[in-house]
């Protein structure tokens, strides 16, 4: 994840934005999202505590679309609010006593209420409840949104309400509004997901750590699917061991070359495949010559699958 830590890019009098903001992610931010991320980079420098309600008052929106803009930065990996102490947090509120049985009491929620245990087969705490009123109010789920979301994570056996809010985060950054686009989503998800898996041999279901390798690839650092598949060829072909880590570093390397289609690794390789055609030609006994590292080759464009090779069995 490219997590940027809000104190460490802000000043009290200036306040810095880091080059992938412009060069990527402004790209796809709308103009809200762009204030929310803006407001919440100057004030963290300044030390000024943060809240949805005071953006929500400032930019003269409701604390929902505050909510949403902020879960689109958190979604693209750009900051981590929770672990900001001085920032808004994208969490599940806790309402008052009051508000808290007025909603709950309501058919439409217990009818929801219903719904979330049948599937995961469980009585849902206070909790829960807070969890599922902050989807339905806060992130303005419809039901039938949130039905979907619970049918979605109970049959990937991921029944915490922890996961399911960080799902529901996810889908709200993405814009998603109704079961139609969620199913389109989920299924782009897994021809993503699988591909990769399929194309380095894995037969079983990710890890953690798989799915964050997959996420950086096409998220982070922007691939389209025929680039990380060659990536995983290559793997393959190289090495049967430690292969998300060796793939993760010709991806690394290419991404740090500017490579952005396969036509660019052509030229990336033409590029290594010169630049170490000219340093082989040095003669060794020249004095001042020394030995050519080459990881020093890996990362200005293609891989030394041998060096990387015995640096992955040493780890």
């Amino acid at each position: 994840m490219k997590t940027v830590d809000l104190q460490l890019v802000t000043r009290p009098d200036v306040t810095i934005i880091p080059n992938s903001i412009i060069d990527k992610d402004m790209l796809d931010a709308n103009e809200l999202q762009l204030k929310v991320y803006l407001y919440i980079l100057r004030n963290t420098g300044a030390g000024i505590s943060v809240q949805i309600s005071s953006m929500a008052d400032y930019f003269n929106e409701t604390e929902k679309d505050i909510t949403r803009a902020i879960a689109f930065w958190e979604k693209r990996g750009v900051f981590n609010l929770a672990s900001c102490p001085c920032a808004a947090k994208a969490s599940v509120p806790s309402v008052s006593r009051d508000d808290f049985q007025t909603l709950t009491d309501t058919y439409d929620f217990k009818e929801l209420r219903f719904v979330a245990e049948t599937y995961l087969g469980k009585t849902l705490t206070k909790t829960d409840l807070d969890t599922l009123l902050f989807i339905k109010e806060n992130l303005n789920f419809s039901n039938e949104l949130i039905e979907y979301l619970l049918e979605y994570c109970a049959e990937r056996g991921k029944k915490s309400f922890k996961y399911i809010q960080t799902v529901a985060i996810s889908w709200s950054g993405d814009g998603i509004t109704t079961p139609e686009e969620a199913r389109l989503q989920t299924a782009k998800f897994s021809q993503r997901i699988y591909s990769v898996m399929n194309a380095l041999g894995k037969k079983s279901e990710p890890t953690n750590a798989e799915l964050n390798y997959i996420n950086r690839w096409y998220d982070q650092y922007g691939f389209e699917a025929d680039v990380i598949l060659e990536a995983c060829r290559r793997t393959v072909l190289a090495t049967d061991k430690n292969r998300f880590s060796y793939c993760d570093k010709i991806l690394s390397s290419w991404f740090t070359s500017g490579v952005h289609h396969t036509t660019d690794i052509t030229q990336a390789d033409a590029s290594y495949h010169s630049q170490k055609k000219q340093t082989e030609s040095i003669p060794r006994k020249v004095p001042g010559y020394v030995a050519s590292n080459p990881f020093l080759h890996f990362k200005q464009s293609d891989t030394d699958y041998d060096a990387l090779e015995k640096e992955l069995l040493q780890n």
